[in-house]
């Protein structure tokens, strides 16, 4: 579209055709990027309405929130108190943290038992959030069904990495709950389009580790 159609041209005249095909390059690789971002979310969407449709009458045996980024254990506490569900695994907590200042500062009430608490001071990642999580399945008795509680750019990354990594024993039934980004916050369009990179590098790591 944009080659040379003369045999002579002047340099202003290959200057604008070049940046010409440069710029619709441009707008298609990032129309391209938007388009994968925005997927991300509708899956989410949609793991959200399959969530709800299953614990429309039962609650969930455990809910595990991923750390990461805010909102998501005051989520995962707003669904413990919807579902009426204290067991609940928090994953990936800084270790200046405990039970009392995550109580202190979620404003988790006396709604929620505190004994059934879970912290996890060891994943430092997603890929160790579902590590940690699985062990720690693998440890209590009488789990089935459990909630996983992230972002929503987050949840794929998440159930590819769990779906790989899980075992054929671990016969657990997992849902998942995205909290919504806010799409007019330039801050949570960043790491939406950064959650895209992650997400193929996280394809790369699958297709190349080994699962022992």
């Amino acid at each position: 579209m944009f080659d040379k159609k003369y045999v002579f041209e002047t340099t202003e005249t290959r200057f604008w055709r070049k940046a010409t095909s440069l710029f619709f390059k441009v707008l298609f690789v990032f129309l391209g990027y938007s388009l994968l971002s925005y997927i991300l979310i509708l899956y989410s969407q949609n793991e959200n309405v399959k969530t709800k449709e299953t614990f429309f009458k039962k609650r969930p045996d455990l809910i595990a929130v991923f750390t990461g980024d805010r909102g998501r254990i005051q989520e995962a506490i707003k669904l413990a108190k919807e579902y009426n569900q204290e067991n609940i695994l928090i994953s990936g907590v800084h270790t200046n943290n405990n039970v009392n200042i995550l109580v202190r500062t979620h404003d988790i009430t006396d709604e929620i038992n505190h004994d059934f608490l879970d912290i996890d001071y060891n994943a430092r990642n997603t890929l160790e959030n579902v590590l940690e999580t699985l062990q720690a399945l693998r440890k209590k008795s009488n789990i089935e069904t459990v909630l996983i509680v992230s972002h929503d750019y987050h949840i794929l990354r998440i159930k590819s990495i769990l779906n790989y990594r899980r075992r054929e024993t671990d016969n657990y039934q997992f849902y998942y709950w995205g909290v919504k980004s806010d799409l007019a916050s330039f801050r949570s369009l960043k790491i939406i389009y950064k959650e895209v990179f992650k997400y193929f590098r996280t394809l790369t790591y699958l297709a190349l580790a080994s699962k022992d």
